[in-house]
């Protein structure tokens, strides 16, 4: 039987957005795609051998990881989406307020900006838009503060952040690299917020499957 994975995506994305990252790691391990939506509505994450989180995702991994996971993976996370005045790797949470009130106004014009942005150094890919709950994931990203949950993850940790990520800084990793106990972290060179599933798969493969003696 091969271990179980859950990918959870990020904020305004489905689950075809994580698929070409499922498709490459079904070999190994029996996968399943939840939207950060989804869990956020829930307020849980099942039980799985691994997990693997992206963005908001991440975040959510973070906040509700299952107790039988062995190991986690973060693509392009952090602890705390907006920047505060003892924590500048973040955006500011106008940033944030602005959006959702454009949201209202003009949800095509923001999501097509956002997209362009997750896409960035790449373009943008089509088809990966979700709609359901993108005022309440805005809400989450804009007041959700994981700093203290952080140290008591005990489950190693692999942290993959592109280097050209234009809604995350990289520095958001760096900081969870300092803070969690046992964690492994990964500069993608010419990834930006959602890497190259090519890029990634090989250091998520070697991360999750056991070495042979």
């Amino acid at each position: 039987m091969k271990p179980s994975l859950t990918l959870i995506t990020g904020w305004a994305h489905g689950t075809e957005s994580l698929q070409p990252l499922a498709e490459q790691l079904s070999t190994e391990f029996d996968v399943r795609i939840l939207t950060g939506a989804q869990v956020l509505a829930e307020k849980k994450i099942p039980d799985a051998d691994f997990v693997i989180g992206w963005s908001m995702g991440g975040m959510l991994a973070i906040e509700y990881l299952p107790a039988r996971c062995k190991k986690l993976v973060l693509i392009s996370s952090t602890a705390r989406f907006c920047a505060a005045e003892n924590y500048p790797c973040g955006v500011p949470e106008k940033v944030l307020r602005r959006m959702i009130v454009q949201l209202k106004r003009d949800p095509g014009t923001v999501l097509a900006e956002f997209y362009k942005n997750v896409s960035h150094p790449h373009p943008p890919k089509p088809g990966s838009c979700a709609y359901e709950h993108l005022a309440e994931g805005l809400d989450y990203l804009r007041t959700a503060d994981l700093r203290e949950k952080v140290p008591t993850i005990g489950n190693p940790v692999l942290l993959l952040h592109g280097e050209e990520d234009l809604i995350i800084p990289p520095a958001a990793s760096d900081w969870l690299a300092q803070h969690l106990p046992t964690a492994r972290s990964v500069r993608l060179a010419g990834e930006g917020h959602q890497p190259d599933p090519l890029a990634i798969a090989p250091h998520i493969r070697h991360f999750l499957t056991p070495e042979k003696p």
